[in-house]
Order: C-alpha cells, then structure tokens, then sequence
C-alpha cells in the first residue's frame, strides 16, 4: 500500500460564512417555516433530516430489542439493562424481573421478544412568553450541612421581572450600538425594563436556527388581523432595537433583539387595532405587540376568536462552515504497481512449488500487459488505474475515503493532482 505524507502546501483551510434565511410564519399555534408544513405538534425546524419528509410509522426512531442473539451485544462489555440467561440469547432485564414476578404491573406492555421505542425529537420551536413584574417568586438556595437545595417562596417590597433581570448583565454587551439596551432607569435612558415596565413579551429563537448569532439589520415582525397588515417593526438602524415602520405609533422603539443569544423583547403596549376581536387568552383587548405570538408555545389554547390573528417573523442568521481542501499527487513512475489479482496475468500458466512439510510457494506470474497495438504486439508498459484515495491520520488510522466517480489510468508518464474537501 502506499502513503504519502501531505505537504505544507497540500492542506487549506477555509471558512465559509453563510446567511441562513428564515420566514417563519406564525397561525393557530402553529408555525411554518419556510412555507413548509409542520411535522408533528406546533411545528418548527426539523432536528433529524432523516424525518424531513415522513409522518407516523415512516419516521425513523430508537429502539432495543428485548430478545436477541447475543452476538447483537458482543461489542458491549457491560450491559446493566441486559440479563444473561442460559443458551443463545439475551433478555433485557426488565422482562426477566415480569417473568420472575416483579415490575409486572411496570413493564406487560413489554413483549419478550418485541422492542422498546422510543422517538427523536422531531421539530426545534419557537417560543414566545409574556413576562409580568413579580413581587412573590420562589428562590432557590443552597444549604452547605445537607448539601440540598431549598426553594423557598420569597416575597420582596420591590417589583421584579425575572426575565428581564436576568438578561440585564447580557444586555451591556450591545450598549454600544444602542442605549436602549440599558434596562435599568439612569441619566441616559429614564424607562426601566426590570422594575418599572409591567409587561414583556419574549420570543426566543433556538441556535440551530441562526448559528453563531442573528444577522444585524435582518429582524422584521409584521402583525396581521384577517390577512390585512396592521402594524411591521423591523431593525431598520442595524443596532438592535426594533423601530415601529408601519402602524399606530410609527417611528418608536416597540422592542430590542438580542443577536447571539437569539431573543426578541417586544415592549410596546400601545394599541395597533382596537376591534376587540382578539381573546388573550379569553378576555376581549386590543391588539399590541405585547401579544404579537399568542398561542406559539406560550400555554395559551387557541379560540375561534384567534383565527382572525396571523404573524410574520423573518430573519438571518450567522453561519461559518469549516472546510479542508487537501491535494493528493500521483506523480510520474509512482503508484504503477498494485496488488490486485487483475494486475497480473491470469492465463500464464504458473508452476507451483511445494516443499517438505506444511509449506507452499506460489510461482511467480507475468504483469498483464494491457497497452493495445493495430497489428502487432504493443510494447510492455504498466498501467494502473487509480479507484481510491484513503486519507490516515498520525496513527495510520483510516478517516476519510475518496472515491472517483471514474478510475484514472496511470502510466508511468502520467501526473495527477486530486483535489478533496471535507467539512470539518
């Protein structure tokens, strides 16, 4: 086998960064991302590719087998769930305790030689959340003697919303782009997110969605009543904070992303639309981008008086993708040899060589000549042809295998450079 050792020059790394784009749009507690419809509960992006495009029994998920051959588990070492019975097979032992009388009642769901399943999650959501100041909220405390935690219900003379005291310490970091990020009242920004402000409503965007962090500028929220847009916020300043561009009080700040930790703080109260057509969740009010969301994994039941309430949510995310490019060379006189059968010539007639005792010798043979010639015997040249390249770690093990859609003759004059990329 032959290896080589890649050069300096031979391996590139680069990095890729990418825009991911993202329409969510949000009905009925159910969100579509992409306009594409949901799997299973309210939706989202999909976790396992593999599922993309099945539904019930289709959809791959993990299982064990409760009764096997015990060459299954022979790669396993210890097995804690598994009880080794007499004779050719392996029973998980919870079905080994219902036959013996124990857990009966736990386990008879349990075949003996069925499977135990269970499922991948199949969608990443949304979520939204309308936060409330508190003044009674369970706190948690460590006590060192009996090393338990103790959660307590603690009642506080000052006001708090947990959420937004929280994210205070976060928000500092985007200070700099605006000073709306600073939640607590001071000579620079007089309203205060954590103590005075009665209502925020979160929307939280899990990471598979955007990577590193969302896209500056890339946030837009519209709000629908009966398909007709009534109000659009968007981060048209590119620093964070969503202005109002469409709607009753156009031109104020109406909420604040957070770019990497994927969070939307939606704070305006004002009215958008005062039809009372909207139940939050069973009280006729007036629509605001407080309950821009409702029903997306927030709690609250869908009504009827809710299908007049539609939403939009589009962003960017911000993606890096690392890549090696390697190169590979065949130089010339290099790689003309192989050992495979065909490489030598089956119908010469070879004389086998035996000795005393168990040894054996196989007699030599002829390199196939495959060099075609008109009308005459061609000249002997050795031709390979080149189907693989293996890529070794330092410890010569196998990590990588490219494989060429068509295998390359190489004579002894012939020169190859092959260019692979792996995805790190």
């Amino acid at each position: 086998m032959h290896k080589f050792e890649f050069k300096p020059d031979d391996l590139f790394v680069n990095r890729l960064k990418t825009y991911p784009e993202y329409n969510v749009f949000l009905y009925q507690s159910k969100m579509y991302i992409n306009s594409q419809s949901t799997i299973t509960g309210s939706g989202g992006l999909n976790v396992f590719d593999i599922n993309a495009n099945r539904t019930g029994d289709d959809m791959v998920y993990p299982f064990v087998e409760t009764g096997s051959l015990k060459n299954v588990f022979k790669k396993y070492k210890y097995q804690p769930i598994v009880f080794n019975q007499s004779g050719d097979h392996f029973f998980i032992r919870k079905n080994w305790l219902e036959a013996n009388g124990g857990l009966a009642a736990q386990v008879s769901d349990v075949a003996v030689n069925g499977q135990v399943t269970s499922s991948y999650p199949v969608e990443s959501p949304i979520k939204r959340n309308l936060t409330s100041r508190e003044t009674n909220y369970q706190v948690g405390f460590y006590h060192i003697t009996s090393e338990s935690l103790l959660n307590q219900n603690r009642t506080y003379n000052i006001p708090l919303n947990v959420s937004a005291s929280a994210l205070q310490n976060v928000a500092k970091k985007y200070t700099t782009l605006s000073d709306h990020f600073i939640f607590e009242s001071s000579s620079i920004r007089s309203r205060d997110l954590v103590y005075d402000n009665n209502q925020i409503n979160f929307i939280t965007i899990p990471s598979m969605y955007y990577g590193s962090s969302i896209k500056k500028g890339s946030v837009e929220l519209n709000y629908y009543i009966t398909g007709s847009k009534v109000a659009t916020c968007a981060d048209i300043n590119h620093n964070g904070t969503l202005i109002e561009t469409t709607g009753s009080s156009t031109g104020s700040v109406v909420g604040l992303v957070l770019y990497d930790e994927g969070v939307i703080m939606l704070t305006g109260s004002h009215v958008l639309e005062s039809n009372n057509i909207e139940y939050v969740p069973s009280t006729a009010t007036d629509g605001s981008w407080l309950y821009y969301g409702t029903t997306l994994n927030d709690g609250i039941a869908t009504s009827n008086t809710l299908a007049s309430a539609s939403y939009d949510l589009n962003f960017k995310g911000v993606n890096y993708v690392n890549s090696m490019t390697m190169f590979a060379h065949a130089r010339k006189g290099h790689l003309n040899h192989s050992n495979n059968p065909t490489y030598r010539d089956l119908t010469f007639v070879r004389t086998n060589i035996t000795g005393a005792g168990p040894t054996f010798a196989e007699g030599t043979s002829d390199i196939a000549n495959i060099v075609s010639a008109s009308y005459t015997s061609a000249s002997f040249d050795k031709v390979t042809y080149i189907s693989k390249v293996h890529i070794y770690d330092e410890d010569g093990n196998l990590i990588a295998i490219t494989s060429l859609a068509k295998p390359v003759k190489k004579t002894l004059e012939d020169e190859y450079t092959f260019k692979m990329k792996l995805d790190l």
